[in-house]
């Protein structure tokens, strides 16, 4: 079965112009080949959309990319916000909670392995740079949100004065970043919690560690 049987779910003109449908089969589709190896006539097939209505919707590829990549973080980074703003949980119970529902996230077998964000990067040409520098900056947001939560349980005395929170949530986010290169590289569910148990283990000493470093 091809990609375009496995993600159209109807055939024929829909009666009306379904965004979040077509945006959460071009997201899919990005997620699983990288932006350059997705093609806008295998979009066009996979969507079931006519090209001049993805054009008027979203003036291009890189308009259609774009707001796919919108579409990721509001329908799944908005939940590790939620998760990072949970006030009623310790700072340890919140990072523990994380890379273990990432680790779960990220060889989920219904979405594509990984991070969308890592994922959609692959193949992208050098000469892509404004996309590229878009997908940096989205994937700093996640890092500098944990570091502002990180500096705010600080302030709460939940970690030591002295802690870097900023060097802390640049490892913790390597670490994340990682996992998902590792899934889209076929480890299993078990290896990636692994992963996660293995870091929390190390918790206490980062937090340490990262004193040190000051």
């Amino acid at each position: 079965m091809s990609i375009t049987q496995k993600l159209a779910t109807s055939r024929g003109r829909p009666k009306t112009f379904d965004r979040e449908k077509v945006l959460d089969i071009a997201m899919t589709l990005f997620w699983r080949y990288g932006y350059e190896p997705t093609s806008l006539s295998e979009l066009i097939k996979a969507t079931q959309s006519k090209p001049g209505t993805l054009y008027s919707e979203f003036g291009s590829k890189e308009g259609l990319f774009c707001a796919a990549v919108e579409r990721y973080l509001t329908v799944y980074r908005e939940k590790q916000y939620a998760l990072l703003n949970q006030e009623a949980m310790s700072v340890t119970e919140i990072i523990d909670q994380l890379v273990h529902s990432l680790a779960d996230f990220f060889t989920d077998p219904i979405t594509p392995s990984g991070c969308f964000m890592v994922s959609a990067t692959f193949g992208m040409a050098a000469e892509d740079t404004m996309l590229f520098d878009m997908m940096k900056q989205k994937r700093d947001e996640l890092e500098n949100y944990i570091a502002a939560f990180l500096q705010k349980r600080r302030e709460k005395g939940e970690l030591a004065a002295a802690t870097d929170t900023t060097l802390l949530a640049s490892y913790l986010t390597t670490l994340l970043h990682g996992m998902s290169v590792q899934a889209r590289n076929g480890a299993s569910h078990e290896q990636l919690q692994q992963n996660a148990r293995l870091f929390m283990a190390m918790w206490p000493q980062l937090c340490e560690q990262c004193q040190l470093q000051r």
